[in-house]
């Protein structure tokens, strides 16, 4: 049982992963705010129908072994939660913001949790083993692996262009500040040199997206968090100054007195 349950529990749970690898920029990108941008939604669309049909394919796969086993008997609650499964991925596809998405994940999460506890029971009750169980679903997944890879290769795709667009509007925010700066008669070359080491970063970033090398995308991403925090600091630190300067500069004409 322990090996049905790793099983389960690793090969059902792909649909956990979109908080992990999709960006959480809230900042609007070309005009739009992030949760409505159509190239952010269209890779949450990308993953789930990727993730969802692998879902399925492994359900399916357990579905069959149970249905071996069990002369069909332990099967229709598993196929009432796929059909519920199935229907909520392909709902996804018609949504227009992130926060529906995101519930959607939800119900996804739940609906698979659900699966494997039917499952886990189904398998002990008719004594079916995890190794044949772990046979089932291999073969349901690589008979579909043709449309998995097609589907793999578009949220790939859309992951990357999501992702560079909304770096290169934050860019674009960041090379707007530091001309307002510099038009004020500030000296902004700190900023100046972070902002390099951004734009070096993500030509790093778009490289492991590139290459889909997972570690190397969270290693940029968070290399990325980190000299925007320093860019903040650096900016709010000139900002404060120039007013401090410009307030103690400020001639006031006393008030003639009658």
């Amino acid at each position: 049982m322990k090996h049905s349950r790793i099983l389960l529990i690793g090969s059902l749970c792909m649909i956990c992963l979109i908080a992990a690898v999709m960006p959480a920029g809230a900042a609007p990108v070309n005009g739009t705010a992030w949760n409505i941008n159509p190239e952010h939604i269209a890779a949450m669309q990308a993953f789930v129908a990727y993730a969802g049909a692998k879902g399925q394919a492994q359900m399916d796969g357990t579905i069959s072994y149970l249905g071996t086993i069990s002369n069909n008997a332990g099967t229709s609650q598993l196929s009432s939660i796929e059909s519920q499964f199935t229907g909520t991925v392909s709902s996804v596809q018609s949504m227009t913001t992130g926060d529906q998405i995101r519930d959607a994940e939800t119900q996804l999460s739940a609906d698979r949790k659900d699966f494997m506890t039917t499952a886990k029971e189904s398998l002990r009750e008719y004594n079916g083993t995890g190794k044949a169980l772990a046979a089932s679903v291999n073969a349901s997944v690589m008979a579909q692996s043709a449309t998995l890879q097609t589907l793999e290769n578009t949220w790939w795709a859309d992951r990357q262009t999501a992702r560079m667009d909304e770096f290169a509007a934050n860019d674009q925010r960041r090379t707007g500040v530091l001309s307002n700066l510099t038009t004020k008669g500030i000296d902004v070359s700190q900023a100046q040199a972070i902002e390099n080491q951004i734009q070096q970063e993500g030509t790093v970033l778009n490289t492991a997206l590139t290459s889909r090398d997972e570690s190397a995308i969270k290693a940029a991403n968070e290399q990325l968090t980190t000299l925007n925090r320093q860019f903040t600091t650096i900016v709010k630190g000139y900002r404060a100054a120039h007013t401090h300067r410009a307030t103690a500069t400020t001639t006031v004409t006393p008030v003639a007195t009658l």
